[in-house]
């Protein structure tokens, strides 16, 4: 009676249901023979929670906990037992485990029942009253939401470091640019987390007078310059060793030229201030990547490409733009006008200049119609291939399963084409639509296997019910970003991008699965994108028209996972140079000297320019000290 408690029920069966879910989404618990106090400090700090605002009384509080606990290290045991049994299917065991959990649970609450009525308590202890089932109730509720607060503080920390329930919902506030990668003091970071620097001083400058100043500055001190946007490039082009740094971010004006319909920004603009201000004109950007949180510098620098076929690399877009040589002087450059500048400025990863302005070409903000095409991979490029060459479609992009059973097997096409609509576009620029949902979602997938198949599962069944039918250019091209924040200090997640010439696209998978297996490398997403022919940058990415896989990996920050990386990255760089195929550079430097010449010959010559441009080596970053 003392040990069969209605607080040792409830706190059972949280435990219960809270060890069932983390064993299913845990992939049965492989390789997870010893669990440590710190990974069950979040439940037991829940359950003691519980069991004080249920009971007010810290004595049954100190007896009950360590009993849960013994019984709920018993059962995990017996799951992990029940997983290990490799020769039945998930399909079968998982749903056994949740009907064993159901009769354990019902079996405690009966026993303490009948205890409780053996014991002869009296009835308003045995037969709650209403107020009394209330009370316990809110308690119950509310020591629920204290212990929920708890745990999301202890494994979902926002990276941007905001608090609680606040990273659960979007961020009004105009002057804060999300970012992957917040800076702390002169400790700078990107994107990969896997590289850092430390800078002698960070100036945020506003005015070109003031980046000329800059230049003066570090002249006379004798310092480098080195430069970043929102810094999410993965390669250390964003950082700098000891320099004086040029935090580009203030300098994000934006207008619209009504004459011409193009619009003129500040390295700094984020493509949602771009956005924002084209809305109120019908207009929309023509080439941007997949999300709009980036600056339009840093796109510029690394000649990003988007999603629809119509356009080829961000350098097409461009009417002129102005930079800051290393002498202190503004200059213009188009494809007229100092044009070889003009080639290698864009893509040329920021050791030329300082970009202050750009001109961009803009198109019409159509409503689009949306729709999902489910394909089998080895038949998705040539759907791509045709669903390209329609001028009616003008978004496309294909996700792809990653999961085990599926791996890279069965593919979405994501197409958004002309609805000839006559209503007037609404556009929603916010572009973090479900983030809680979403980061749950995405989190579960870095856990298990499990995880990536229910996220693939979502995505299918879900994806046509939620996604509005006909949407804007605008907010078909904010795409959420937010989810992808991961909480876990002890990993973090790799983005890599490979341009693959079209007739190799289905032989380049097949050798990039076997390559995957054999480093056992935590592939987390695969999308692909049509890349057309690029002439006019100096170091382009693509020679011919191509496909872009972009891959995002989770990698632990330890010694032996980052020499995986790095094996794994010089190994598939080696084939992509015997398919013709090339690396985004600004996504890790994993890469040999040899292999980045051999990929791109035409580094030479932005490097041979970079002398004569800037002899001194005023302008500089991580990834340029190590190839040039």
């Amino acid at each position: 009676q003392t040990t069969f408690t209605p607080l040792t029920c409830v706190l059972l069966a949280i435990g219960s249901i809270i060890l069932g879910l983390e064993w299913v989404f845990f992939d049965f618990f492989v390789g997870m023979v010893v669990i440590d106090l710190y990974t069950w400090l979040p439940l037991i700090v829940l359950l003691g929670v519980v069991a004080l605002l249920m009971t007010k009384q810290w004595a049954t509080t100190a007896l009950t906990i360590p009993l849960v606990i013994v019984s709920l290290y018993g059962l995990y045991y017996l799951l992990l037992v029940i997983g290990s049994i490799a020769s039945i299917p998930a399909s079968i065991i998982v749903p056994t485990v949740i009907v064993f959990l159901i009769l354990l649970n019902g079996s405690v609450f009966w026993l303490t029942r009948r205890l409780l009525k053996a014991g002869k308590r009296k009835k308003e202890n045995v037969h709650l009253k209403r107020r009394s089932f209330l009370k316990l109730l809110t308690r119950t509720t509310f020591s629920l939401a204290i212990g929920g607060l708890f745990i999301k503080a202890y494994i979902w920390d926002d990276p941007s470091k905001q608090w609680l329930l606040t990273d659960l919902f979007y961020n009004q506030n105009e002057t804060h640019k999300l970012t992957l990668a917040p800076p702390s003091g002169t400790l700078l970071t990107d994107a990969s987390h896997l590289n850092s620097s430390i800078v002698a001083e960070i100036r945020s400058p506003k005015t070109v007078a003031e980046i000329i100043k800059a230049v003066r500055d570090a002249k006379s001190t004798h310092k480098k310059i080195s430069l970043s946007g929102i810094r999410h490039s993965m390669g250390g082009q964003a950082l700098g060793l000891n320099t004086l740094h040029l935090d580009m971010t203030q300098m994000d004006s934006v207008r619209y030229n009504d004459s011409d319909q193009t619009v003129t920004v500040g390295p700094g603009a984020t493509w949602r201030q771009v956005q924002t201000s084209l809305s109120q004109h019908g207009r929309a950007v023509r080439v941007m990547q997949d999300s709009n949180i980036f600056s339009v510098g840093g796109s510029l620098s690394v000649n990003a490409h988007g999603k629809d076929p119509q356009y080829g690399s961000l350098i097409e877009s461009v009417n002129y733009l102005k930079m800051v040589t290393a002498d202190g002087k503004e200059i213009l450059c188009d494809k007229t006008q100092n044009k070889d500048l003009f080639s290698a400025v864009i893509g040329g990863y920021g050791i030329l200049g300082i970009i202050t302005e750009v001109n961009l070409l803009t198109t019409q903000n159509s409503i689009y119609a949306f729709s999902l095409i489910p394909t089998q991979t080895p038949s998705l490029i040539d759907t791509l291939e045709s669903l390209s060459k329609n001028p009616e479609n003008r978004l496309l992009e294909a996700h792809l399963s990653v999961d085990g059973e599926r791996f890279l097997t069965e593919s979405l096409i994501y197409k958004y084409s002309e609805a000839h609509s006559l209503k007037k576009p609404v556009d929603d620029l916010n572009g973090e639509n479900s983030t809680w949902l979403r980061k749950v979602v995405f989190q579960a997938s870095r856990m298990s296997n499990f995880g990536k198949f229910l996220r693939w599962e979502i995505e299918k069944s879900l994806t046509p019910l939620v996604e509005p039918t006909t949407v804007s250019r605008n907010t078909a091209m904010a795409v959420p970003v937010r989810f992808l924040q991961n909480p876990d200090p002890h990993s973090t997640d790799i983005l890599q991008e490979y341009y693959i010439p079209t007739e190799q696209a289905n032989k380049f998978l097949e050798s990039y699965k076997k390559l995957v297996k054999k480093y056992n490398m935590n592939v987390l997403n695969v999308t692909i994108r049509k890349v057309n022919k690029d002439i006019n940058a100096l170091v382009s990415y693509a020679q011919k028209d191509m496909y872009g896989f972009v891959v995002y990996y989770k990698v632990l920050k330890n010694g032996m996972d980052i020499q995986t990386l790095n094996a794994f990255t010089r190994e598939l760089m080696e084939y992509l140079i015997s398919i013709k195929a090339t690396y985004y550079l600004c996504y890790g430097s994993y890469y040999s000297q040899s292999q980045l010449t051999t990929m791109y010959p035409e580094i030479r010559k932005l490097f041979v320019l970079k002398t004569q441009q800037d002899p001194d080596m005023l302008f500089t970053n991580l990834w340029y000290e190590k190839y040039r």
